[in-house]
């Protein structure tokens, strides 16, 4: 009985965060970057005062015009507005006699804003600091464990992300990833066809603007699923197409117009008898950027197409023996689309012929040659054609 091979994932947060840097821009007075449900202080510290001290927190989001209260306190009451929560209460309740005025927060990425700490003696402000919290979110899909060849997908987002210059992501060892900032999910990174070697930590980086020590990491752990092989049931056909081309000439391959993470594109030579002897020919991994291809008379489509984008067609120039049945398969996700292309390919033949009193007479033979399908057979048709000059027509 052959030994398993249980594999899972850990998702840490190893959060740094080498200071608390403060920005130039006039809406806030400091930088708070957090990874989500991570217990956080907003440091707001001022001096012992004697008599009707309060303190007033209060959030709103960048955009807002409006405070909404969090909580408000005094020697005498304390109270809690309508924008608290219980993750959110004074660090020290005794803040009369420290002067310790900070909340302690665990936030949500919703949580994420500015937050106002305003401390009053007998009405009148005494001191207010503002404070812009960034909280990162990271996350990761398929749940674990992961299985060999699906695509690991790794999200990064930061509410807000107004302060943020960067957000990159760096696969085990440190080697750069590839990334893209999608509108709802943030920076994006995929794996496609995950291998056992693919497992160990991938880091996510928040830049701050402007300044190279305002550094938040978050990290999280891979590991691959030995025994466990992803199963790619969802696949949309699109019409077969039936084409021909000649020796030697370039033709367009189509690939399903869907876009997609990475592309294969399968053959069956014409004299295949059955369709498990279709061929790799070619595949392309954008993420990675990686290729592996069998035959020097395919490539990558360019524009319209655009391969680094997910947009995917090929070119081939085919001999005459690489007709039959092409397969290109996108695959996005966890959904394949596959277009078949059944391709004939012809073969030209021509010679001249000069004739008649002062009229050039010219006579092409044009041979076909293709292979047919069934049995691989050739067929070949000849026929004849006179070009006279139109002078001679006049």
């Amino acid at each position: 009985m052959e030994s398993g091979f249980f594999c899972y994932i850990i998702a840490s947060c190893f959060v740094v965060l080498n200071s608390h840097t403060a920005s130039s821009h006039k809406a806030w007075d400091e930088v708070v970057m957090v990874k989500e449900n991570t217990s956080t202080t907003l440091v707001c510290n001022g001096a012992r005062l004697q008599g009707d001290i309060s303190i007033n927190w209060k959030v709103k989001s960048v955009a807002a015009d409006e405070w909404k209260l969090i909580l408000s306190a005094s020697e005498k009451k304390k109270f809690s507005g309508g924008a608290w929560k219980a993750s959110m209460r004074l660090t020290d309740d005794n803040f009369q006699d420290t002067g310790d005025f900070s909340l302690d927060v665990l936030p949500k990425v919703e949580d994420g804003g500015l937050y106002s700490c305003l401390i009053k003696k007998q009405e009148r402000k005494v001191k207010e600091r503002i404070f812009l919290l960034a909280v990162l979110k990271v996350d990761f899909f398929p749940a674990a464990p992961v299985p060999q060849y699906s695509t690991l997908r790794l999200f990064a987002r930061v509410n807000p992300d107004i302060s943020v210059s960067k957000i990159t992501w760096t696969a085990p060892g440190g080697l750069p990833m590839k990334t893209e900032k999608w509108p709802t999910s943030g920076t994006v990174t995929k794996v496609p066809q995950v291998q056992n070697n693919d497992g160990g930590t991938y880091t996510c980086t928040v830049y701050h603007w402007g300044h190279s020590n305002g550094v938040l990491e978050a990290h999280v752990d891979v590991i691959v699923d030995a025994d466990k092989v992803a199963s790619f049931t969802n696949i949309s056909h699109s019409s077969e197409i039936s084409t021909a081309t000649q020796t030697h000439k370039s033709l367009l391959l189509a690939c399903p117009s869907s876009q997609g993470d990475y592309v294969l594109l399968y053959w069956l030579p014409p004299d295949a008898k059955k369709h498990s002897m279709m061929k790799l020919v070619y595949q392309y991994n954008r993420w990675t950027g990686s290729t592996s291809k069998h035959s020097n008379k395919l490539q990558l489509a360019g524009p319209p197409y655009d391969p680094e984008a997910g947009s995917f067609a090929f070119l081939l120039t085919p001999d005459l023996k690489e007709g039959g049945l092409y397969a290109c398969e996108v695959y996005l996700n966890d959904v394949v689309f596959s277009q078949r292309t059944r391709l004939s390919v012809l073969k030209g033949k021509q010679e001249e012929a000069v004739g008649g009193e002062g009229l050039e007479k010219v006579k092409q033979k044009i041979e076909l040659m293709y292979q047919q399908e069934n049995g691989g057979w050739p067929f070949e048709a000849a026929g004849y054609l006179i070009c006279i000059p139109l002078k001679h027509m006049i």
